[in-house]
């Protein structure tokens, strides 16, 4: 199944969240919500109506990529290095998780599809910095 003890794998996990969660918070606030946000054109929730049960949704709608990855990383043997590897899972993840369902949401809904790849661009990035952090630690001696 996995080609790590258990605990490294968990330990890999809370920290690459970690780290990923806080490189999309800074997106967020430095490029989304200030460069992004008005082209969405009222698709986003203001910040007054913004409570605990939005920041656990966020919490864990961005966890299961994170989680996934994770998994994948310690799964799969090829490529052979640490980095490439967390680089190669971070674009796969990301194209299915943040590139296709950004693009099947404007597709589906009236939302434009600038903003939302934008949004998806973002992702990958905070994604695969923070899977960078994950393979380290798995391949850690």
């Amino acid at each position: 199944m996995i080609n790590i003890t258990w605990g490294r794998f968990l330990l890999s996990f809370i920290v690459g969240y970690f780290v990923t969660s806080l490189l999309n918070w800074g997106a967020a606030v430095l490029i989304l919500n200030p460069i992004v946000t008005p082209m969405f054109d009222g698709f986003m929730r203001p910040a007054d109506n913004f409570g605990g049960a939005e920041v656990v949704k966020m919490t864990f709608g961005f966890m299961a990529p994170v989680f996934v990855s994770t998994l994948f990383i310690a799964m799969i043997n090829k490529p052979a290095h640490w980095f490439a590897r967390s680089i190669f899972v971070g674009v796969v993840i990301s194209i299915a998780a943040f590139y296709g369902v950004y693009s099947f949401i404007s597709g589906w809904g009236d939302v434009l599809w600038v903003p939302l790849m934008i949004t998806a661009t973002c992702d990958l990035i905070t994604l695969t910095g923070g899977l960078l952090v994950v393979g380290y630690i798995q391949d850690y001696k």
